[in-house]
């Protein structure tokens, strides 16, 4: 909504003469002992109590009275008579008096002001919702509510913050199925106007799991994120891999965009592909997965793109060094020798020398366990290991970011102190988090970038 520089003008000053008048008066009032902020509070309350009754005004004015319209049915419905409405907005509790026509082919009444602006009698408005969604996706709807009270000025029930951060989730549910059913329509990706984007260059895809409470029983919420790598000569690694494993080159993950769900393996491989068809994975010159171990991530991403280039994320793999190093030395000294020798030799590509001196300590009673695990995991994951080769190419190694994804959305909205959610409402908030934090909140709650592909 647009304002010309003359009315707001106008209005700054016809509002800033009432307000100074009623703030001098207060000084007074107070013998000069009011500071700054009693003065904004001050003016933050009346102006959200100009803001209310003008906002019912405004409705009123926007209301056009016929003595007849058109009813759905396609008779005509005749004006009756004017009855009050309610709506819970940004201001308040904004009450107003609006048309109400009655059809009397089908007996239905409609209010044609609610219709055309979307107003949903005695319920949030569409401006205070997404600003309610916004708190509860944070923290607890209890104290979202508390937060309301200070930042919104408002009395809102931790219910309502509840339906609003749900309603989020269920929008990004709704665009999610949509790209699901339209990425399996052969017609929609074999479009050439789909094929006219310009691919991304190098796509990355992290695919990782973690475990919330449900009323039920713990499910994992499975988190998918999309990403391109630039440099960042301001990031600098780890010291400790800076002497004896080189340094990483200065890496940062951009235009993230976050996609979870709780749902089993085969399920979720339909958000996989859709996703990746919606930020053209399928097109890409180079798609690059870095994920964990897991088996089920692994097994996904050759079904659905079996072109991607595999890694193994770098730390997960030198994490099964340390219970080895642990189990084989009681002196810290000699653990971080082992360790780093070992970690040295992943770096340098000679995952089979890491193997080969793992499998060795079978027979050591102590180590034993930790070291076949060890050397099952890097056995298994051969392949997806040559880091040389992967830095050369200048592909990031570390899927941290899919990792800070599942912390930002399980563990700090959804792993809470007594938390136990129902399933849909665990869904709905964590979908509703990711939203946020991949930054398409605007065009989620606007239903903008409703279609998959540009076409």
């Amino acid at each position: 909504m647009d304002f010309s520089t003359v009315q707001v003008k106008e209005s700054v000053e016809q509002i800033a003469t009432v307000l100074s008048d009623l703030v001098t008066a207060y000084v007074q009032e107070d013998d000069g002992g009011l500071g700054i902020g009693e003065i904004e509070q001050g003016m933050r309350q009346i102006l959200q109590e100009v803001g209310r009754q003008a906002l019912g005004q405004v409705l009123e004015k926007s209301d056009q009275v016929e003595s007849s319209i058109r009813c759905a049915c396609n008779h005509k419905a005749d004006y009756r008579c004017r009855v009050a409405g309610m709506v819970i907005s940004v201001f308040g509790r904004v009450h107003y008096r609006r048309s109400y026509y009655l059809c009397d082919y089908c007996r239905t009444g409609t209010k044609p002001l609610d219709t055309r602006l979307k107003i949903a009698p005695g319920e949030i408005s569409a401006g205070l919702k997404p600003l309610l969604a916004l708190l509860g996706i944070q923290t607890s709807f209890d104290e979202a509510a508390r937060l309301a009270k200070v930042l919104l000025l408002l009395d809102i029930s931790d219910n309502s913050i509840r339906q609003a951060a749900q309603w989020v989730g269920q929008k990004q549910q709704a665009r999610e199925q949509k790209w699901q059913e339209l990425s399996d329509w052969r017609h929609y990706m074999t479009n050439p106007a789909r094929h006219k984007e310009s691919p991304p260059r190098r796509l990355y895809g992290s695919i990782d799991g973690a475990m919330v409470p449900t009323r039920a029983e713990w499910r994992e919420l499975k988190t998918l994120c999309w990403y391109e790598v630039n440099p960042n000569s301001a990031r600098q690694w780890p010291s400790r891999h800076k002497e004896r494993l080189g340094q990483l080159e200065a890496l940062k993950a951009t235009n993230i965009r976050y996609h979870c769900d709780l749902q089993e393996a085969e399920s979720f491989a339909k958000l996989l592909w859709a996703t990746g068809c919606h930020y053209l994975a399928d097109q890409a010159q180079e798609l690059i997965f870095v994920c964990d171990g897991a088996k089920w991530i692994w097994r996904l991403i050759e079904e659905n793109f079996p072109q991607a280039i595999q890694i193994l994320d770098w730390y997960h793999a030198v994490e099964y060094l340390t219970p080895v190093a642990q189990a084989l030395f009681k002196e810290e000294d000699q653990q971080a020798a082992w360790l780093t020798s070992m970690k040295e030799h992943l770096w340098l590509s000679r995952t089979q020398t890491v193997i080969d001196a793992c499998l060795a300590l079978a027979d050591h009673s102590a180590a034993s366990e930790p070291a076949t695990k060890a050397a099952t995991y890097f056995q298994n994951n051969l392949a997806r290991m040559d880091y040389v080769h992967f830095r050369k190419q200048g592909y990031l190694i570390g899927s941290g970011t899919v990792e800070s994804g599942c912390k930002q959305i399980s563990t700090m909205r959804l792993k809470r102190s007594g938390a136990q959610w129902l399933e849909d409402g665990a869904r709905w908030v964590a979908k509703a988090r990711a939203v946020w934090l991949s930054g398409t909140w605007q065009d989620v709650i606007s239903d903008h970038d409703a279609l998959p592909f540009a076409i």
